[in-house]
């Protein structure tokens, strides 16, 4: 029985839907958010976050807040087409003051990193020869981590990185 409360408030915390974008797809993205507590953050949530052509999303929060006065969710997009997919995590903090983003992105090419990778924007900043991945930054300071796969004679670069922002409530 203990199982099954525990199972019906995870089916609770998850919002999980799929669709094409438009107008009401934002609206259906920030209903969602409504529903979980935050409701400050509208076009924070937009200019990050808005659902894209062809996209997949689920929406969670802790079980228990973080505190009374800070609301925590996270939206997990999945959009793109067959070979060309990006897997999105948004996790937005919305306190008395200000809304923050830790955004984490994960892109998957078909191919060796070295194909894959743009040498004219970006330079290797750490090989880590004794692990998978190798760090690459661009002039701006942006970093990212590529992991190549090899599974037989095919080849498939993952490209993993994060953005932090945040943004004042008026």
């Amino acid at each position: 029985m203990r199982f099954f409360y525990s199972a019906l408030m995870f089916g609770c915390m998850l919002i999980s839907c799929q669709s094409l974008a438009d107008e009401s797809s934002n609206h259906r993205l920030l209903k969602a958010f409504h529903e979980y507590g935050i409701t400050k953050c509208d076009d924070f949530i937009i200019e990050n976050s808005s659902l894209k052509k062809n996209w997949y999303f689920v929406i969670s929060k802790h079980e228990d807040n973080i505190d009374k006065k800070i609301k925590e969710v996270s939206v997990i997009q999945i959009y793109g087409s067959k070979n060309d997919t990006l897997k999105s995590d948004d996790s937005y903090i919305q306190s008395s003051e200000a809304c923050y983003l830790h955004s984490r992105h994960t892109l998957t090419f078909a191919g060796s990193c070295s194909s894959n990778v743009n040498l004219d924007h970006w330079y290797v900043s750490e090989e880590m020869p004794d692990k998978d991945y190798t760090e690459y930054k661009n002039q701006h300071g942006v970093r990212y981590f590529a992991k190549e796969i090899t599974l037989g004679n095919f080849k498939a670069c993952v490209h993993e990185y994060t953005i932090r922002k945040s943004h004042n409530i008026k």
